[in-house]
């Protein structure tokens, strides 16, 4: 370990630090915001060609949003043609993470090599996180808002969509926030030592003396 990584971390400190990044890393996540998208169509695809099958036909980029595109018609309006039925998913809610995490590298000290390796760790990781949370809006959106018509296709059970409505809630409300954290818990056990010994430190029961 470099002096650097060994020198003594106080929980204030840190918690400052990591509000000092914040802004920073918020501002390079929202700007990156095209090329996140962009992996994410790919990603997102492939996991809705596999749990939706047919329903779902593409995932499009349009702006900060994703088009998800599905083979049913869309209602006619006036003198409209009818086309394909689009919905928008704001992929962008589920992927704060990342900037958080970024901010909680940035604000440990540690080898800039070990840094990086964590970095990318934690992108792949919060990747998997958004498409968690693209794909289970997606299917609420196709069971419970497009109409029975298009939820029957799908062929749910009560089980299935509660299953759903559970994923889309883990999606939304727990893993983006929580899974950036638990990284940096993983990752840096030894800077939680330091800040917080009585916490992190288990105390090994002594040995009794053999006779």
């Amino acid at each position: 370990m470099t002096k650097e990584s060994e020198q003594i971390i106080s929980v204030k400190g840190f918690l400052l630090k990591i509000l000092i990044w914040l802004p920073i890393t918020f501002v390079v996540w929202y700007f990156l915001t095209p090329v996140i998208l962009f992996v994410l169509s790919f990603l997102a695809k492939a996991t809705l060609t596999l749990v939706a099958g047919q329903a779902v036909v593409d995932v499009n980029v349009y702006e900060h949003v994703l088009h998800i595109v599905t083979p049913f018609a869309a209602e006619k309006t006036n003198d409209v043609n009818q086309g394909q039925l689009v919905f928008a998913i704001n992929a962008m809610k589920y992927g704060y993470g990342i900037a958080l995490f970024i901010a909680m590298l940035l604000a440990t000290p540690d080898k800039l090599g070990n840094k990086l390796q964590n970095l990318y760790i934690g992108i792949l990781i919060l990747l998997i996180v958004q498409v968690w949370g693209i794909t289970f809006d997606t299917l609420q959106t196709l069971v419970f808002k497009l109409g029975m018509g298009i939820a029957e296709t799908l062929n749910t059970t009560a089980f299935t969509r509660e299953l759903i409505a559970l994923g889309y809630q883990m999606g939304y409300l727990i893993l983006p926030a929580v899974t950036p954290v638990l990284m940096w818990f993983v990752m840096y056990q030894n800077h939680l030592e330091k800040m917080a010994p009585k916490f992190a430190k288990i105390k090994k029961p002594k040995k009794k003396p053999s006779n």
